[in-house]
């Protein structure tokens, strides 16, 4: 039998469930591997070892009596340090809550245990749950399994992280401009951004009022996409999740564009994406290359609107009005994430008619990529320009293909217009550049069809093989 931390969810479930091995024995395999491997990745970064330990046993023993809890019925996961959990410290990536215990779980989290699920603890992330790297005031830096010089991405980067190393075989992430499908694709795991419902619950301080309505939200990541369907199946409370018909690859009509907001990949990520073109077609899927089905540089700037002014909506009114605001979007904001701090700072400015007038463009960016999918089912992206980078000060240059380029450059117009509309997008798997380093695609679907996405996906992950294995750390 594999070692259990090699095991993907589904396979640990049915294992429990078959009786194979225990729950306790699971979660054992997994707490000892997080102190043998953890100090080098950084990933987790609170446990909670009893109370998981007293979980597992009460599993176990329900299964004595024929009692399954659901799907992840003894399945150990962890979650993003942005999500309440009660009774485990959590501190919203901030360093006033270092050792914050909140009375209650984020509805996520309920529902991930609702399902059966072990939880273990907290992963890392950056300041304010807001980079696309991993370094966390109190905790540190996050490092990348695959390469420990480079980072896992964020702000989900300890999510990823934690399940390419074994860490973790269910992880919960949040996603507004990335956070989920970036680390995925740095860490060569799978990960969802569901369709957005509406506000996301239990990732803020109680003390502190919940501005950002629009845009954020949480979804599973794993290495498998049959694993995601588990913990999506979890989360949206439906079975649809699990039992959607996997469609026959000629059934599939697939849209690719290579390239967003005029910044083209790297040498690595177009052979990976033209590799997975040409195993999606020897499968029978008919793929062509399309134009995105929407102007990127106006949902680029209907995302920073709405982002800049719902950011900077619960703060003092000196920190939102002039001389200050330019002080900190211009100043402070600017040398983190140069040219996305001016998109940013219009919409901190934003009167409320303003803000309005930017949702009312985000619908219409919806609607017009809802007609787009009249004619297909599926449409494919490339996550970032390159893949993952090495540890920088926030706000350094990154480089495309020898080109010194600004920090948000390579990632930003991959997904942030990407996030605006509101729809499902898979990040799954789908090569290695020439020196290792994992690269995912972006797999983007109508609204309201994850679990149709998630069924296609792993048609798609067939396709392509097996390319989501665990990250060379060693024993």
């Amino acid at each position: 039998m594999p070692d259990l931390t090699s095991c993907s969810a589904a396979e640990l479930a049915r294992r429990i469930r078959a009786r194979e091995v225990s729950a306790v024995e699971v979660l054992k395999a997994h707490l000892d591997r997080i102190e043998r491997q953890n100090p080098a990745v950084n990933a987790v970064v609170t446990l909670g070892t009893e109370r998981a330990r007293a979980r597992a046993e009460a599993a176990d023993a329900a299964l004595a009596r024929d009692e399954v809890w659901g799907p992840l019925h003894g399945v150990p996961f962890t979650v993003k340090d942005q999500f309440s959990t009660a009774g485990l410290r959590t501190t919203y990536a901030l360093p006033h809550y270092a050792d914050f215990v909140p009375a209650a779980d984020a509805p996520q989290v309920v529902r991930l245990k609702e399902a059966g699920g072990v939880l273990m603890g907290k992963t890392n992330l950056p300041l304010a749950a807001y980079d696309w790297q991993c370094d966390h005031p109190n905790f540190g830096r996050a490092n990348n399994p695959w390469a420990l010089d480079c980072t896992p991405g964020g702000s989900s980067g300890g999510s990823a992280a934690a399940l390419a190393a074994g860490l973790s075989p269910l992880e919960l992430g949040a996603d507004v401009a990335g956070s989920i499908r970036v680390p995925s694709h740095f860490c060569g795991v799978a990960g969802l951004r569901p369709t957005e419902t509406g506000p996301l619950r239990g990732i803020r301080p109680p003390d502190r009022p919940a501005t950002v309505r629009h845009i954020a939200v949480a979804g599973p990541m794993a290495r498998t996409v049959e694993d995601l369907q588990l913990g999506w199946a979890a989360l949206s409370g439906s079975a649809d999740a699990i039992d959607a018909p996997t469609p026959p690859a000629e059934a599939l009509r697939i849209a690719v564009t290579p390239e967003l907001g005029g910044v083209p990949v790297d040498t690595d990520t177009q052979r990976v994406l033209r590799d997975a073109v040409a195993a999606w077609r020897a499968a029978g899927c008919e793929v062509k290359r399309r134009p995105a089905p929407f102007d990127i540089e106006d949902a680029f700037d209907t995302w920073a609107r709405i982002q800049g002014f719902e950011l900077t909506a619960g703060l003092p009114a000196p920190l939102r009005t002039t001389p200050l605001r330019q002080l900190v979007w211009q100043g402070y904001v600017r040398s983190q994430y140069g040219f996305l701090a001016g998109r940013m700072a219009t919409g901190a400015a934003l009167h409320p008619r303003g803000y309005f007038d930017a949702l009312a463009r985000r619908d219409t960016l919806a609607d017009t990529l809802d007609m787009f999918f009249r004619d297909w089912d599926l449409w494919v992206t490339p996550v970032a320009a390159t893949p993952a980078f090495t540890h920088r000060r926030t706000g350094a240059d990154l480089d495309i293909e020898g080109v010194s380029v600004p920090y948000a450059l390579p990632i930003a117009p991959y997904n942030c217009p990407t996030a605006v509309t509101g729809h499902p997008i898979l990040t799954l798997p789908a090569g290695r550049s020439s020196d290792g380093r994992p690269i995912g695609l972006q797999v983007h679907a109508r609204r309201g069809t994850d679990a149709d996405l998630l069924a296609a996906g792993r048609r798609l992950e067939a396709a392509l093989g097996d390319v989501s294995s665990l990250a060379p750390l060693g024993a």
